[in-house]
């Protein structure tokens, strides 16, 4: 908020605008450099690292407009340090499935942290409009350098699990911006993803021009309403995050999306409608509301329907789509605001954002009600003991390599002395179970067996027989022994214990 009303009070509209296109520009652009190289190192450390650049850089340009150095100076540090900034959400969603275990808990951390970003955007234009009140824009971008300075004590704290290191990736599509596109266009019909990201996007550079001209401009009130209009969107966020947390479900993230995207053209139009600052509050919120439940069904879908080694690649590729939206919203306003006034040009936005909204839903709406079933083997993974300390992305890949078996009462799943390549992980039914003859306790749903062969490359200890009509879903040991590397306690802690059941000595 400083940086752009600086911009507007040291050069006019056109320095406004084209600090709103840089912020989204220098985004687009640092968003490839930090793509490649959260391909090559630990994400968390290129979190600490974009965190630390973007306190400095914000920390030069207060000086900078401080010291009344060239406006150049002033404009580039901080338009660098909102680009780095920029980077921030696609690499925390990148993290967030190696630090959840099930969809409705990463779904559940996309909730709550656009709850926080709502709260911050609550926090940092109200910091910014007393500033605004209190002293200059200058001065102003003070509070920021000292919010991100802060920022650096949680982002240091972040810890991934070994499993982390141990993650497939592959050489060939590694830090590819267009390999990470084209996934990004492929995850929905009509590129639905990057279409719906851009035009709300579109909206939202637009919205950081048209904003300040309809306060000065139109509305002729004080600078220092800039920053209270942006807070009334953080309210919004807050409220919306309180909603989200209620309506936001697995079976509806695409739908949330495409809503979200929907009510923030019906913001729009609320604050082209009013012709009070009361008015264009309640336009904000509304547009604060759309975007908590907008985002986590954006940043949720993403890294669950690409392809995992890819995931990383479509959320950066999200980030550059968002950046280049806002770049040509930026751009576009002011030609728009002269042709039409301030106030149709907003209502033009919204009525676009609200038809290509209405476009795409029937679509994801379909989507969502196809995932269910992909779903219901997570789900059945997640809750199964041995799989507990393995982040979401791991658990989601081991659910597409399940293979359904069923069997008949009375039919032997496994045979003691046996070799044996296959875990088995119960859905449905009971499983008796027998070594050497004497019973063992039954099994049943979320139970597994078959650990032991594949944990101490042994024969078959026991013999599994179907109890009832039985459903099991096996995994290849590759792909167990693969996926627990790091992370293998509970079931090291199930196999040690049948075995001295049994009166075995564990090798």
């Amino acid at each position: 908020m400083a940086l752009l009303v600086l911009a507007y009070q040291r050069g006019g509209t056109g320095a406004l605008a084209a600090t709103s296109v840089a912020l989204a520009f220098i985004g687009a652009v640092v968003s490839v450099v930090v793509g490649r190289l959260g391909d090559r190192t630990h994400l968390a450390h290129v979190l600490m690292g974009v965190v630390c650049l973007a306190a400095a850089s914000l920390v030069v340009s207060m000086i900078a407009a401080v010291l009344e150095w060239p406006l150049l100076v002033c404009l580039a540090a901080g338009t660098m340090a909102c680009g780095l900034l920029a980077t921030y959400r696609p690499l925390q969603a990148s993290l967030f499935p190696w630090l959840v275990h099930t969809p409705r808990d990463l779904a559940s951390a996309n909730v709550a942290a656009i709850g926080i970003e709502s709260a911050a955007s609550l926090i940092g234009p109200l910091l910014a409009g007393v500033a605004l009140l209190t002293t200059t824009p200058d001065r102003a971008l003070g509070v920021g350098a000292a919010c991100v300075l802060l920022a650096l004590l949680p982002v240091a704290a972040v810890r991934l699990p070994e499993s982390y290191g141990h993650r497939e990736r592959d050489s060939t599509q590694r830090g590819s911006f267009l390999a990470g596109l084209f996934v990004l266009f492929r995850l929905a019909r009509g590129g639905a993803f990057p279409a719906l990201a851009g035009v709300q996007t579109f909206a939202r550079g637009a919205l950081n021009v048209l904003l300040v001209l309809l306060v000065l401009e139109d509305l002729r009130v004080s600078e220092d309403t800039v920053g209270w209009l942006w807070a009334a969107m953080g309210v919004g966020g807050l409220a919306g995050a309180a909603l989200g947390s209620r309506i936001l479900r697995v079976a509806r993230l695409l739908r949330s999306f495409a809503g979200g995207v929907f009510l923030w053209g019906v913001g729009l139009l609320v604050l082209a409608a009013g012709s009070s600052p009361a008015t264009a509050a309640m336009g904000m919120f509304v547009i604060g509301v759309a975007n908590a439940i907008e985002d986590p069904g954006l940043f949720t879908s993403v890294p669950r329907l690409a392809p995992k080694e890819m995931a990383a690649q479509a959320l950066g590729a999200v980030e550059i789509v968002v950046c280049v939206g806002m770049a040509l919203g930026s751009a576009a306003a002011p030609g728009l605001a002269a042709a039409i006034d301030v106030r149709p040009a907003i209502f033009a936005i919204g009525v676009g954002v609200i038809l290509v909204a209405l476009l795409y839903w029937p679509s994801l709406s379909r989507m969502d009600r196809a995932t269910v079933v992909t779903d219901a083997s997570t789900s059945l993974l997640a809750e199964v003991e041995v799989f507990e300390p393995l982040p979401l992305v791991v658990v989601e890949h081991l659910a597409t390599r399940l293979t359904r078996n069923d069997y008949a009462p009375g039919e032997v799943v496994v045979r003691e002395g046996d070799a044996g390549d296959t875990l088995h992980v119960i859905s449905a039914g009971r499983a008796a179970v027998s070594v050497a003859g004497s019973p063992r306790p039954e099994l049943g749903p979320h139970d597994v067996f078959g650990e032991i062969a594949l944990l101490r490359d042994t024969p078959r200890t026991a013999t599994v027989t179907a109890a009832d009509d039985l459903t099991t879903y096996t995994l290849h040991r590759t792909d167990f022994l693969t996926a627990i590397q790091g992370d293998c306690a509970p079931v090291e802690t199930l196999a040690s214990a049948r075995l001295r059941r049994d009166g075995v000595l564990d090798p």
